[in-house]
């Protein structure tokens, strides 16, 4: 699981692990932040944002990524990530929960990457339709208390799954 720019490291984590063997259960992705050189009309609409306007976006990926690279590099891209991991791989990956907020500037970034998973076969729980903006569960208790239910939920379903031999299930939750 992974919020905001920990949602890409989650992803790619994961991605590791079913690499490995390692059966996972589920993924959890929560507002994953992502960019691109051209820009999205969530993007363009994010000037002015309220919790992450657009220069302090383009600020935050230019202090991320590797010197010399844009936004168009697949740290930041999810256009470029996923052509980069093709879709034999992404058909590997477990069930994925995705949330994000209806005024999330990376928003629609979120929906290409969501997309891709249906496509290529993942079971995706996508919920893009919470209140507010980017990061609002930090912020507000009832998008807080919103949060910690989906991904309560989720949990829940993706341990009734587990056997007998799992080191952890639902009674250790």
């Amino acid at each position: 699981m992974g919020s905001h720019n920990g949602a890409s490291i989650a992803f790619r984590a994961a991605l590791a692990a079913v690499d490995l063997g390692v059966e996972l259960r589920g993924v959890i992705l929560n507002q994953p932040h992502h960019s691109g050189a051209r820009r999205t009309p969530a993007e363009e609409a994010s000037v002015d944002d309220r919790v992450l306007p657009l220069p302090a976006n383009d600020l935050l990926w230019e202090l991320a990524l590797p010197v010399g690279a844009d936004r168009d590099h697949e740290y930041c891209n999810p256009e470029a990530m996923l052509a980069a991991v093709g879709a034999a791989r992404l058909r590997r990956l477990p069930p994925c929960l995705v949330l994000g907020r209806r005024k999330d500037p990376p928003r629609d970034r979120t929906r290409t990457l969501v997309e891709a998973l249906q496509k290529a076969g993942v079971a995706v729980e996508a919920r893009m339709d919470g209140a507010g903006y980017h990061a609002m569960e930090l912020f507000k208790a009832n998008c807080a208390a919103e949060f910690t239910a989906q991904v309560a939920d989720f949990v829940r379903r993706r341990s009734a799954a587990s056997t007998a031999g799992d080191v952890i299930g639902p009674s250790k939750l």
